[in-house]
């Protein structure tokens, strides 16, 4: 193992303030994919047709603009830092997330309701997150150092995970059917918004790279494309957020439709999330011992083998299913530990090349290519539940419709998680080429103030 550098350890109260930001957006994210398409079309009765469509419409016309607003924070000079003056586009994110959840009782406009709150929130969640993810890198630059800050930011996202999976069912049972996700989301407004706040307010960015050169968006584009470690993980990570979105959004209409008990789906969550807690441990000792390639590769064959396993199930499988469940949470936060360490280190390998740090353009394009995988998914969901015999407005369906519910629930995601990790077999950087990378960067630096000193003097 490479000797970390002391000046590269991050100190436990700037790791704390900076993964807590990651509660309010996972909290957010986790309601939308496992409530949303539920919500509009059980509730509210949108055919989920027109439910997909709408988010397909909203994540694509987000996306196209990802990029550029990567480059915007890359090429930003505020005396407070060149990320943190974003943060606050998480103000309006928590308004327009509010409304989306709290729709009147509208006929011909719902579908408008739910397209244009939803844009928005994207919108103003982009300017935000891109932001947040490119100043992880900039932290601390140590390859085993960056383990420890995804673990950690992974673990508090994983308390927003599980909040944005419970909270409607625990909201429900307080509240009034009507009122039960306007109070939802009140609560992730706060949550989102006051973790921004924390994060601004407690954290500090290098100076160093605020005088770094700064690439226009075309430039930076094609710098990124190529980037061949940065092009596998991309394609790595789209394949497992499809593979994921899949079950997520059909969880809640598999409880109600196949296993004939819609509360089923919070203690099918609750056993999820108890494997994930559980797993950070042993997915950072792993991807510490034996590198970030074989720990991703491990993780994704271990996703497919979770979902295969359930076309075994049946609705009299009790504890296998809570078994399941939670062998599938432990699974899936080996991917996100690995994929977000990863992301930084990609980092160095352009930096050699182009003398510049683009943290914020790699986290847009990355923003741009999870919200079309995401759409894409959605988009297919829609019209498949339509297809199976589901009927808008809390119809049921037949138990034939329910075992094609089942295995689109399970056969897709695996074959996909099983192609995410191929892809990834073929990631090159190790800990001994990034710390040979740094190496190299520190000396070229060292070099070029060398000769500014000596044109100075």
């Amino acid at each position: 193992m490479a000797n970390r550098s002391s000046s590269e350890k991050i100190g436990l109260r700037p790791l704390l303030i900076y993964a807590q930001a990651q509660t309010g957006l996972n909290l957010c994210v986790t309601l939308i994919g496992l409530h949303l398409l539920y919500f509009y079309s059980d509730r509210m009765g949108l055919s989920p047709s027109l439910a997909g469509l709408a988010f397909f419409l909203a994540l694509v016309l987000d996306a196209v603009t990802d990029p550029l607003v990567g480059n915007i924070s890359d090429r930003a000079r505020f005396k407070s830092g060149r990320r943190r003056p974003f943060f606050f586009a998480a103000i309006p994110m928590a308004v327009c997330y509010y409304l989306l959840l709290s729709p009147p009782r509208l006929h011909a406009g719902l579908f408008v309701w739910f397209f244009g709150f939803y844009f928005l929130m994207l919108t103003s969640r982009k300017i935000y997150e891109t932001a947040y993810s490119a100043l992880m890198p900039e932290l601390t630059l140590d390859y085993d150092e960056r383990t420890k800050l995804s673990t950690f930011r992974m673990l508090l996202g994983t308390v927003g995970d599980i909040s944005g999976a419970l909270l409607p069912f625990a909201a429900t049972y307080l509240f009034a059917r009507g009122t039960d996700f306007k109070v939802t989301g009140a609560i992730c407004a706060v949550v989102v918004a006051g973790g921004a706040m924390l994060a601004y307010t407690g954290l500090r960015e290098r100076a160093e790279f605020s005088t770094l050169e700064r690439s226009k968006l075309w430039a930076s584009i094609k710098s990124i494309g190529g980037n061949r470690p940065f092009i596998i993980l991309l394609i790595a990570t789209t394949l497992a957020i499809m593979a994921i979105n899949i079950p997520t959004v059909l969880i809640r209409f598999l409880a109600k439709y196949w296993y004939r008990d819609e509360n089923a789906a919070a203690r099918w969550l609750i056993a999820y999330f108890a494997g994930s807690v559980i797993s950070y441990p042993f997915w950072f000792r792993i991807t510490v011992r034996f590198e970030k390639k074989p720990a991703f590769v491990v993780a994704m064959v271990c996703n497919a083998m979770g979902s295969l396993l359930f076309m075994m199930m049946t609705p009299q499988s009790t504890v296998a299913l809570y078994l399941l469940m939670a062998f599938t949470g432990f699974s899936a936060i080996g991917i996100w530990v690995t994929q977000m360490s990863a992301s930084a280190d990609v980092i160095e390998w352009d930096e050699e090349r182009t003398g510049q740090r683009q943290e914020g353009a790699y986290g847009g394009i990355t923003s741009m290519s999870i919200k079309l995988a995401v759409a894409v998914t959605l988009l297919m969901v829609g019209p498949v539940l339509s297809w199976v015999g589901y009927k808008p407005g809390g119809g049921g369906i037949t138990p034939a419709a329910g075992e094609h519910l089942r295995a689109l629930f399970a056969l897709g995601p695996a074959a996909i998680y099983l192609l995410s990790a191929l892809v990834f077999s073929r990631y090159p950087i190790t800990r001994e080429s990034h710390r040979a990378m740094r190496d190299r960067l520190a000396a070229r630096s060292a070099a070029a103030e060398a000769e500014k000193s000596k044109a100075t003097a």
